[in-house]
């Protein structure tokens, strides 16, 4: 057994390597030559809920209206629609009935909402969507839909504005503004990729365009959203050489998109939100500091980590295992010889207020005549996913020859989810779903599995519909296991591969990054990314994955980190240990102080990430979301706000002290200084090492908490109250609480208050009584030049 651990430790760098050669592939421009455009509009029939248009090609095409800024559009070629209609994406279908107007002319006919009016040209057909109240275009059909009778594919070709920028598209290695590039939705295990390389581990076919206006001596940016839901593997082609065309295809399925029209890009992530679902609160507990490692090897490693921190004074939660604390790489299984004794060692975790989270990844340990009870179990009930011919499917990944659960099939997914009682049973807080893009060691790139079937809801589709899935379709699995095993707990859920609507079932982390300061560059614009496409507790390994770091880059990944709601250490078996004490007192110092003033700010924190739950808009954002009218903000990823009051500029390069950096409309006041600037400016800041330029828009309130060593610690729930007045003396905030453990926030146990501060004395509001309390003045820490 150790032998095949040693043989696996030389191979996998090597692996990565490997990998890391076609790191730089990126995805091709849309080549629509050969495809046929759908027929001219033959007919139509009202519905319900809209439109039916029949072609004279026999295709035909439904227009739903589920909201006034929410249209779908569903089209078969030379076909009628399918009756079964079914999406693993979609949270909500049960939309109430949206009062709409059909008008008909000679060239085209109108569906006419509150919000929309959209328009359908008879001949070619086209769709094009205007704004009901001004009357402005938002978005057209450049060209017919189309699709290729041969190979199954489909394509849409939008009109492109010539100041239209776009955002989303989920996990990609790019920068924010994604106008005149070209992306692919295929999940791909990807270590060590870099700018450019395309795709990576997600696939969230959504985004977002942003159609910039002058008005009088600015701008007014209105925004819509596109949610092209089709699993197969798709492309986005936004302008990349097509002048004139923005284009989204698929290798196969339905032309089936969802439009929404906002004109502002937080409508657009709430109405998104409540399509493919909102994010569930996790525990408290998962937004403290959390420390793993590739792995730690055994008892006696996690017990001297664990001690380490405490002896450093810095804050900790979570302790990470990795794969080695398996028997062989089989799932739900512990190394005895490692851990002797997994149920003591974690209570001892617990004692020191510290939660175990254990890695799973699908694959399952092939293992006929064995006593491996997972496998013989999985094979007796037929769960394992099987080829055309019958064959189970039999990859390879870290046990050696393994096999794969079906989890479209509802009793093997169930099943999947009751295995995780072992690890529960020891103690296990959360659980860590790597490897599910799915990753096979023989079959990088899906070939080998072209030929895998899963039930899918009676379809019994290939694999070429369900790569892009297999995520979602653990994680799902794996959260409502948790819920059935531990109910008056919440679910800790963290995968690296997701198609839309992840958001319901777990957190994730931007995979195998690189230990380089481009990688450290890369993360801020993809953290914003996965916000605006849905996905709002993410974060990155502190420190990079692969490769060697050092003090100044970990410290400074800590200044990104603090901020990133998933606040993680973690590092390749292969390359130097980087806990925070590993490269002398100087940079220690400084990490705990940004792991200390995470802990400080966990308050404002946990508000804000509430409010994603509750509307859909990220923690970690753009400030375009919260200025789209600035057209200076368009482009700036290396900024980013946590919530609408803090704003972070965090120092980007080796050796730098000093930073130029855009600050939005209103005022700021630096977090450290409380010196106060104007915004709607660029600015120079000094940022040595042990700094990172952070500011707070003038008329807010944080509210913040008293120093702990971790979430949950006696007598750290006192919260007071940091105040930076506007120009006018007044400040607001707002503070969200709970029990931070169970799931009864959902049923309304939970209270949300209003601060208020004006003429120098302080108010609370809470949601439940709606009655205005003084606050003491020790609660307030008023900030102020």
């Amino acid at each position: 057994m150790r032998n095949q651990a040693t043989l696996k430790l030389v191979l996998y760098p090597l692996f990565v390597c490997l990998l890391m050669l076609s790191s730089q592939a990126v995805a091709l421009a849309v080549d629509l030559t050969g495809m046929r455009t759908i027929g001219n509009f033959a007919g139509m029939t009202k519905t319900a809920d809209g439109v039916v248009i029949d072609c004279d090609d026999h295709s035909q095409v439904r227009m739903q209206v589920l909201a006034p800024d929410l249209v779908r559009v569903r089209a078969a070629f030379q076909t009628s629609l399918p009756q079964h209609d079914h999406s693993w994406a979609i949270a909500r279908t049960d939309w109430d009935k949206v009062p709409f107007k059909v008008s008909e002319s000679k060239d085209d006919f109108s569906l006419d909402t509150s919000e929309l009016r959209v328009v359908v040209i008879r001949k070619p057909l086209r769709v094009l969507f205007y704004d009901a109240h001004s009357g402005q275009l938002i978005n057209a059909d450049g060209l017919p839909m189309q699709y290729d009778p041969t190979s199954g594919a489909v394509a849409a070709a939008k009109t492109i504005g010539s100041e239209e920028h776009f955002y989303g598209l989920g996990e990609k290695a790019a920068h924010l503004d994604k106008r005149h590039d070209a992306y692919e939705m295929w999940s791909s295990d990807t270590p060590g990729y870099l700018i450019g390389r395309d795709p990576i581990y997600q696939s969230i076919p959504f985004y977002i365009g942003l159609l910039m206006d002058p008005v009088d001596a600015g701008w007014r940016g209105s925004a819509y959203g596109i949610f092209f839901d089709n699993s197969y593997r798709t492309h986005f082609d936004l302008s990349s050489r097509d002048p004139e065309h923005v284009i989204f295809q698929a290798d196969g399925g339905e032309m089936n998109y969802y439009f929404f029209y906002g004109p502002s890009i937080k409508k657009i992530l709430s109405r998104y939100t409540e399509l493919t679902g909102r994010m569930p609160l996790p525990p408290k507990w998962a937004l403290g500091n959390q420390q793993s490692r590739y792995s730690y090897a055994n008892e006696q490693q996690v017990r001297d980590v664990i001690t380490r921190y405490k002896k450093e004074n810095i804050p900790l939660d979570v302790l990470h295992f990795d794969i080695h604390y398996m028997d062989a790489y089989r799932v739900f299984t512990w190394n005895h010889e490692r851990f002797p004794d997994p149920k003591g060692m974690i209570k001892w975790l617990n004692e020191q207020g510290v939660k175990a989270v254990t890695i799973i990844d699908p694959g399952v340990k092939y293992e006929p005549g064995g006593t491996y009870s997972v496998f013989n179990e999985g094979t007796v009930h037929n769960y394992f996913l099987k080829k055309t011919n019958g064959e189970t499917y039999i990859g390879e990944v870290w046990p050696g020859k393994s096999v794969f659960v079906d989890y479209t099939m509802a009793d093997a997914a169930k099943w999947w989810g009751e295995q995780h009682k072992t690890l529960l049973d020891a103690g296990v807080s959360g659980i860590w779903n790597d490897m599910n893009e799915p990753a096979d060691f023989q079959s990088r790139d899906g070939g080998k599995w072209k030929d895998v079937v899963n039930y899918d809801d009676g379809e019994h589709s290939k694999h070429d519909k369900m790569r892009n899935l297999f995520g979602f379709l653990e994680c799902k699995a794996t959260y409502e296991g948790l819920q059935r095993l531990h109910p008056d707990e919440r679910p800790y859920v963290i995968t690296r591969s997701g198609y839309a609507g992840i958001q319901r079932y777990a957190t994730m982390w931007t995979g195998d990054s690189n230990a380089s300061w481009d990688a450290l560059a890369l993360s801020i614009p993809m953290f914003e990314t996965l916000g605006l496409s849905g996905e709002s507790f993410v974060g990155a390994d502190l420190g990079g994955y692969t490769g060697r770091s050092d003090g100044e880059f970990l410290t400074r990944s800590y200044q990104i980190g603090f901020l990133t709601p998933f606040f993680r250490n973690h590092h390749a078996v292969e390359h130097n240990d980087q806990e925070p004490w590993r490269f002398g007192k100087r940079y220690e110092d400084i990490i705990r102080k940004f792991v200390q003033l995470r802990y400080h700010l966990l308050p404002y924190l946990y508000t804000v990430l509430a409010e994603a739950h509750e509307t859909g808009a990220p923690w970690f954002r753009p400030l375009i979301l919260e200025d789209q009218d600035d057209y200076n903000a368009l482009d700036i990823d290396d900024e980013f706000m946590v919530g609408s009051a803090l704003l972070a500029a965090p120092v980007l390069h080796p050796g730098v002290t000093k930073r130029d950096l855009y600050l939005p409309r209103g005022q700021w006041y630096d977090y450290f200084t409380g010196k106060k600037h104007e915004g709607s400016q660029y600015i120079s800041v000094d940022a040595p090492l042990d700094t990172v330029p952070l500011f707070v828009k003038a008329g807010s309130i944080l509210p913040t908490g008293p120093a702990i060593d971790f979430v949950g610690q006696p007598g750290g729930d006192t919260i007071k109250y940091e105040v930076y007045p506007d120009k006018d003396g007044a400040a607001v905030g707002h503070l969200y609480q709970d029990d931070g453990i169970t799931p009864a926030y959902l049923n309304g146990a939970c209270e949300h208050f209003k601060i208020r501060f004006k003429d120098g004395k302080a108010t609370s509001t809470s949601t439940r009584d709606n009655a205005e309390k003084p606050l003491p003045s020790t609660a307030i820490n008023l900030r102020t030049q």
